[in-house]
């Protein structure tokens, strides 16, 4: 356990007898020796340096390092250029983005290249908050035995409701996501880079982004989680009752 170096400090110059209880140098003495036995407190210093919730740059690198995971990741990048194509009989001569087999007269003098991996991707480096983010959720998949309900307990010590996993009772999951571009952002990264936690051999379905609850007819017996979804208004409730339809743009596959 930490040492708390004020508590420890009034502690010990307590214990100064009473000819020297309140003489300013008995004191400074002290603090000295204290001081000088704790180092300046640097061990406290050195813990607090790698607390996941207050480390930067350097010091979470580390830790990622530790836990598994670094903080680059690809996204599509602006694609610049023509490219070698085939086209189709109806854009034959037409297309201005694509090209395709030299001709003798434009031989040597076209300047088209073939689309690369290196072309459509691009790396990226995520921010303290967002890597801590990601690293949260590598702690839980290092950390669980991937049964639903140790994935339920880790994403809510972490996220509490801004992450919920469901179970489609199908082998297959779904993961609602709460905030914003953002936070959905960083759930797409997360599932790119393979640190979404899921039971063994079940696939995650898609990632649902949400705001509100979502229109949705439940059964009796259902599964689904209550405080996530909603059905039609009543009579008390009128045209204030909250929710949104689920559309294409709010779910990512």
């Amino acid at each position: 356990m930490a040492i708390n170096k004020e508590e420890a400090l009034n502690y010990y110059k307590n214990l100064l007898i009473i000819q020297y209880n309140n003489k300013p140098k008995a004191q400074e003495t002290i603090e000295l020796n204290l001081n000088a036995l704790l180092k300046d407190d640097i061990l406290n210093q050195l813990e607090d340096a790698f607390n996941l919730e207050t480390a930067i740059g350097k010091q979470l690198d580390i830790l990622g390092k530790y836990i598994g995971l670094d903080r680059f990741f690809s996204q599509p990048a602006n694609i610049i250029g023509d490219f070698f194509s085939f086209s189709t009989y109806s854009t034959f001569a037409t297309d201005t983005g694509d090209l395709g087999f030299s001709t003798y007269s434009t031989f040597g003098t076209e300047t088209t290249k073939f689309l690369s991996y290196n072309n459509i991707t691009g790396t990226q480096i995520l921010s303290d908050d967002d890597y801590r983010f990601l690293l949260k959720l590598k702690i839980i998949q290092n950390n669980i035995d991937h049964s639903v309900k140790s994935i339920d307990d880790g994403l809510y010590t972490f996220f509490e409701d801004v992450l919920v996993m469901v179970n489609n009772t199908d082998m297959t999951i779904t993961y609602f996501v709460q905030g914003g571009q953002e936070t959905s952002n960083l759930a797409l990264i997360a599932f790119q880079k393979g640190v979404l936690p899921k039971p063994m051999g079940v696939k995650i379905e898609g990632i649902i982004l949400r705001n509100k609850k979502m229109f949705s007819f439940i059964k009796y017996n259902s599964n689904l989680i209550s405080d996530k979804v909603t059905g039609f208004t009543n009579y008390s409730s009128g045209f204030s009752k909250e929710g949104e339809m689920l559309n294409y743009e709010k779910a990512l596959n």
